[in-house]
């Protein structure tokens, strides 16, 4: 049994690969499956290309282990069109489908969300919103009522972002701690998200 975790990553980092771990020994899954999307609905500024973001996912964790399945589908990237596709080729079964708790509060606003309902099954993982709160236990009845399928994994999170990472990138300081030594060497080779020879420490 596979489970799908996707994402922009923009660039991958270590705290992705740690979710990736932990959901796959709690769930006894036997890979997980990261899906960088190829044009999000909603493109941000700073979005290295697919291929340098594809390419990094692939360097880190194995070209086994990465999807390109967006790819190969209309443009922009809903989750709803690649959740489709790959409930067809899961024979009709719903696919497992790693979410923050964030994300899934707001599920209902998802273009389709009927299709990742009857497509989906959500692993949800813990996260805190920016006032500090979480997701709660009524949210999570309400969307079980509407007929979401998931299960909550409460597995700790490295305090990692993309975000941070161009940040730091852009600061001119060290990322080597925040991805792996190869993604940090694809960076630094392709110049990618203005990075700059010298680095300043953190």
């Amino acid at each position: 049994m596979k489970c799908y975790f996707f994402g922009t990553f923009n660039p991958i980092h270590l705290g992705h690969i740690e979710i990736a771990k932990r959901v796959k020994e709690k769930g006894g899954f036997l890979d997980v499956i990261f899906v960088p999307c190829f044009i999000p609905p909603h493109k941000s500024s700073d979005l290295e290309t697919y291929n340098n973001r594809l390419k990094m996912a692939q360097i880190a964790l194995g070209k086994k282990n990465v999807s390109d399945i967006e790819r190969k589908l209309k443009a922009p990237s809903y989750t709803y069109q690649t959740a489709q596709e790959l409930y067809k080729q899961n024979n009709n079964q719903k696919i497992n489908f790693i979410i923050g708790y964030d994300q899934f509060f707001k599920i209902e606003s998802w273009k389709n969300p009927d299709i990742l309902k009857k497509t989906l099954n959500f692993i949800v993982i813990p996260r805190k919103f920016q006032n500090g709160q979480i997701i709660t236990d009524k949210a999570l009845d309400y969307l079980k009522n509407k007929g979401f399928s998931f299960e909550v994994y409460n597995i700790g999170l490295l305090d990692i972002s993309s975000n941070q990472i161009r940040e730091f990138i852009k600061n001119n300081k060290d990322i080597s701690q925040l991805t792996t030594k190869e993604v940090t060497e694809y960076i630094e080779n392709n110049r990618l998200y203005s990075f700059l020879p010298e680095r300043k420490p953190v």
